[in-house]
């Protein structure tokens, strides 16, 4: 926001900034009056004029400096309230967002694979959260636990990061990162309380899960070796506050879902107008939970129904040990999913396009997902497993891992031929540091991995060359 003060006195701060800095602004405020009253003097000729505003210069600069002192409120007011900037990128994080109803609009997609290849506008799309947080963090599944969306409604095209941090010592840690003259700072507390997470984070997507046109995320969580199996998270918008509620997946009863989840993606699966998920469960077949309507924009419920994903127990077409899922919309206007897992069946990566039948005995509206037909494909790579899947004109890209998770490589499969693109991407590298599950095509074209915890490919690089962080694919 710009004001005429700023366009006199520069890239400044104008009203109201109290504590610490308030003295520096009164200093400045008083030497801009004086200033600008002599001028005036000055440029006045007549003697008896120039006598008179001498006489009344030290009342009417006491008076405006008063003025300026209690608009501060005497330096203890609410910190960092109703700042004006003249110049935005040189103020990192005054406090003053947009969060109220009356908030420029956010994007709106229909599926979490769609909010999350927006993200491709960052040039950089990963964070290093032990860095920016200063604390350790020494786990495999905290840099996959990111997601970028408008969590502080400012409106389309801009991008924050939620991250959920896992933790050694207890329960993992929900924070809300805001970038800020291209430095990513935790403002957690102006949108969530009640930062309190899962007992292990793996995976984070970004959606609008309460119909309210807002950015929403949903964490899955997969328990720990002790406990095993446990709830998943929802963090819903308030759509007249803008801050985040959090909420277990429930059903109708609000008894929460318990999974071991690795991950999760989102779209409308039954036609209804409302967000549904598919989550991945290594020690299940694929789950999906159609949503529910609610008169709540901080509640959701979801039923749980098995019957939209098919495969025939005598010849299964599912990987083994699920891991992996996406939902990518087709030019047929239907949802396709992928399902990512093991090596163990010969099958470790499945593209089943959306069926338009439905369940003969009950038909039912929206998509419907049979491994065992036409519609199932076997990816042509069978050597290794893949992590993460988008498409770009006429070519998916797969993430694929060795079983370890220490080497990566990016591979380019032909939708025409339906074979891997000769010369390779790149070949498996073996990386110091393991692997990521997520990457994306940057707005600069180039393949690059989503990560909580990596710093930028060309830091990443120096540092060393043989680290997840530096992968970079054109």
């Amino acid at each position: 926001m710009r004001n005429v003060r700023g366009m006199l006195l520069g890239p400044t701060l104008s009203v109201r900034r109290c504590g610490g800095q308030s003295f520096l602004l009164f200093v400045q405020q008083f030497l801009f009056l004086a200033g600008a009253c002599h001028i005036l003097i000055v440029m006045i000729k007549k003697p008896m004029t120039r006598r008179f505003l001498l006489n009344i210069l030290p009342f009417a600069l006491l008076g405006c400096c008063t003025c300026l002192f209690i608009s501060c409120g005497s330096g203890k007011g609410t910190p960092e309230a109703d700042v004006l900037v003249s110049d935005p990128s040189l103020v990192s994080g005054s406090g003053s967002l947009p969060l109220a109803v009356n908030a420029p609009p956010s994007s709106v997609f229909s599926t979490s694979y769609e909010y999350k290849q927006d993200a491709r506008k960052l040039l950089v799309p990963s964070l290093n959260v032990a860095s920016i947080l200063g604390v350790p963090v020494t786990d495999l599944d905290t840099r996959n636990a990111i997601t970028f969306g408008d969590f502080f409604r400012e409106g389309v095209g801009q991008f924050s990061a939620f991250v959920m941090v896992n933790s050694s010592a207890g329960l993992a840690s929900a924070r809300f990162l805001r970038l800020e003259s291209g430095k990513w700072v935790d403002r957690t507390p102006l949108v969530l309380t009640d930062t309190v997470g899962c007992q292990q984070a793996t995976f984070a997507i970004t959606a609008d899960f309460n119909g309210d046109q807002r950015h929403d995320v949903m964490v899955t969580c997969k328990g720990s070796v002790v406990n095993g199996k446990e709830a998943q998270l929802l963090y819903l918008s308030d759509a007249k506050t803008g801050i985040y509620q959090k909420i277990a997946l429930h059903d109708r009863n609000m008894t929460p879902y318990q999974f071991k989840a690795y991950q999760a993606a989102a779209a409308d699966i039954n036609a209804d107008g409302l967000m549904d998920l598919v989550l991945v469960d290594p020690t299940q077949a694929p789950i999906v939970l159609l949503a529910n309507k609610s008169l709540l924009s901080s509640d959701r419920s979801f039923d749980l129904v098995p019957s939209r994903v098919i495969d025939n127990a005598q010849n299964a077409m599912i990987p083994t040990q699920l891991h992996s899922v996406q939902l990518i919309p087709s030019a047929a206007k239907r949802l396709d999913l992928f399902l990512m897992g093991s090596l163990g069946n010969g099958r470790p990566s499945v593209w089943i396009k959306g069926s338009p039948d439905t369940v003969i005995s009950n038909a039912q509206a929206g998509t419907f997902f049979y491994a065992n037909s036409n519609y199932a494909m076997l990816f042509p790579i069978t050597s290794m497993e893949s992590y993460d899947v988008f498409y770009e004109a006429g070519f998916f890209y797969l993430n694929l891992q060795d079983p370890t998770q220490t080497m990566m490589r990016v591979a380019k499969i032909s939708e025409a031929t339906w074979g891997e693109v000769f010369p390779s991407m790149m070949l498996a590298v073996k990386n110091s540091d393991g692997v990521s599950a997520q990457f994306l095509k940057n707005s600069a074209g180039n393949i690059v991995v989503m990560d909580a915890n990596c710093d930028p490919q060309s830091a990443a690089v120096i540092k060393n060359s043989f680290s997840r962080c530096a992968l970079l694919v054109k």
